[in-house]
């Protein structure tokens, strides 16, 4: 019979991986294919399953898989492109968290978003570890522990099933206003993750791409309240 998930990827000992699927804000998909990037990674595997939809992602000309890792090193980072089912994403978790731990992993970091829904002057990064040493590390690290609530997604079922095989797990959450694509808190979170794994990058080029964006909202949010106002002009001239 066969298996729903493979994993096609070679064995890699003590490795930190790192997680950044599709969420919120797009906060670890940004993050994740960011780092991977930046460090000149090579695709060194995917995810084979039956239950993926047929296509091929086009990457600089060439054909990709939609569910990606990225290696250099002892670090390897999962991209996602698609939406993925969530039985498929508990299989998912599963096999790559047995391949981790026959493989003697030295971490499992998951990097997403928080949906806050408005905005303030520091946004900040949560996140929840797999026990309570790993809580202790992140607090360390200024990060506000997630003490109720839920994660979803690859992120959550990592952090579980990891947990579960007593490998050290962290869950990392930048707040993000939710409704768009937010590169300041990729930035944010890829802030942390550089305490957490042997990665030096910067990440001035996510913060002049959050700039022009919050740009844009703010020409676009001048535009409507003109609009508006106007409106209100004409209706006030209309009953006067």
């Amino acid at each position: 019979m066969q298996k729903p998930v493979e994993l096609i990827l070679p064995k890699i000992e003590r490795a930190i991986f790192i997680e950044g699927y599709p969420g919120i804000g797009l906060v670890g998909h940004i993050a994740a294919n960011f780092i991977a990037k930046e460090l000149n990674m090579e695709m060194i595997g995917y995810v084979e399953s039956p239950f993926l939809p047929p296509m091929s992602l086009i990457l600089e000309g060439k054909p990709n898989p939609p569910l990606r890792f990225y290696g250099k090193d002892n670090i390897i980072i999962a991209v996602a492109d698609i939406y993925i089912p969530p039985t498929l994403v508990n299989e998912i978790a599963k096999e790559i968290v047995g391949y981790l731990k026959e493989n003697n992993a030295e971490k499992v970091i998951s990097l997403g978003g928080m949906g806050i829904g408005f905005f303030k002057e520091q946004m900040e990064v949560w996140g929840v570890g797999g026990s309570e040493e790993e809580n202790k590390d992140l607090e360390k690290l200024g990060v506000k522990i997630l003490k109720y609530g839920s994660i979803m997604g690859m992120s959550g079922k990592l952090l579980w099933e990891a947990s579960k095989e007593r490998l050290k797990a962290y869950a990392l959450l930048g707040e993000t206003f939710g409704d768009r694509p937010d590169p300041r808190a990729a930035a944010n979170v890829i802030e942390i993750l550089k305490n957490l794994a042997p990665i030096e990058v910067s990440t001035e080029p996510l913060l002049k791409e959050a700039e022009m964006i919050e740009e844009q909202l703010r020409k676009m949010h001048e535009q409507m309240e003109s609009a508006r106002r106007r409106v209100e002009k004409e209706y006030e001239s209309v009953y006067l």
